[in-house]
C-alpha cells in the first residue's frame, strides 16, 4: 500500500536510484537527491521519499553551489532533532533555508597605496610628486642637508673606531662568548 509521497505504508523510503534514476531528472538534481539520501541515511527520523526529495533537490543544490558539502549539510539538518519528526520534508526545508550561510564575499584586492613621496630620478631626493624635484629642474636652489654638520659627526666616529682599535677594546656585543 503506497501513500502520497513515495512513501510506503511501513515508512520506508524508497531508493533514489528507483525513483530518481527512472525519469528524465537533470544531472545536478540527481546529484542533489543523491547527497541528501547520504547526509539522512544515519537518522531514521528523517526518512523522505523521493518525490519529496526531488523537491528539496533545489535547496540542496544551493548548498552544493556555494561550495558547501554533505559534512556541512549534515551539521545544519541533523543535530537538535526534537523526539518525533511529523514532517520531516517541513523540517528539511526549513532547515536548509534557515541554516544557508551566506555566500562568501568575492576577496577584492585593495588598491596600492599611493606614495606620498617619490624619489628624482636624477638626485635620489625626496619630492612630493612624481618627477625631478626643484632643484634639478633648475627652478630653485638646491637645499642644505638638514642637521649640517654630517661631515663633523663622520669625523668623531672615525676617531672613536681608531681609538677603540688603538686600546684593542671591543664592545660586549661583538666579544665572543
Amino acid at each position: 500500500m503506497r501513500r502520497r509521497g513515495g512513501r510506503d505504508a511501513c515508512g520506508d523510503s524508497t531508493t533514489s536510484t528507483d525513483a530518481v534514476g527512472q525519469g528524465a531528472v537533470d544531472p545536478s538534481v540527481r546529484e542533489s537527491v543523491a547527497t541528501l539520501f547520504r547526509v539522512l541515511r544515519p537518522e531514521p527520523r528523517l526518512r523522505v521519499g523521493a518525490v519529496e526529495a526531488l523537491e528539496l533537490a533545489p535547496l540542496v543544490a544551493r548548498w552544493l553551489e556555494q561550495g558547501h558539502g554533505e559534512q556541512d549539510l549534515a551539521r545544519a539538518v541533523l543535530p537538535g532533532l526534537p523526539a518525533r519528526v511529523h514532517s520531516p520534508a517541513a523540517l528539511l526545508r526549513d532547515r536548509l533555508v534557515r541554516k544557508l550561510p551566506p555566500p562568501p564575499h568575492p576577496v577584492t584586492a585593495a588598491p596600492a597605496p599611493v606614495p606620498r613621496w617619490s624619489e628624482c630620478p636624477t638626485c635620489a631626493d625626496p619630492v612630493p610628486h612624481e618627477g625631478i624635484c626643484r632643484a634639478c629642474a633648475g627652478l630653485a636652489p638646491r637645499p642644505v642637508a638638514v642637521g649640517g654638520g654630517g661631515e663633523a659627526a663622520t669625523a668623531r666616529g672615525m676617531a672613536l673606531v681608531r681609538a677603540a682599535l688603538r686600546a684593542g677594546t671591543t664592545s660586549p656585543a661583538a666579544s665572543p662568548a
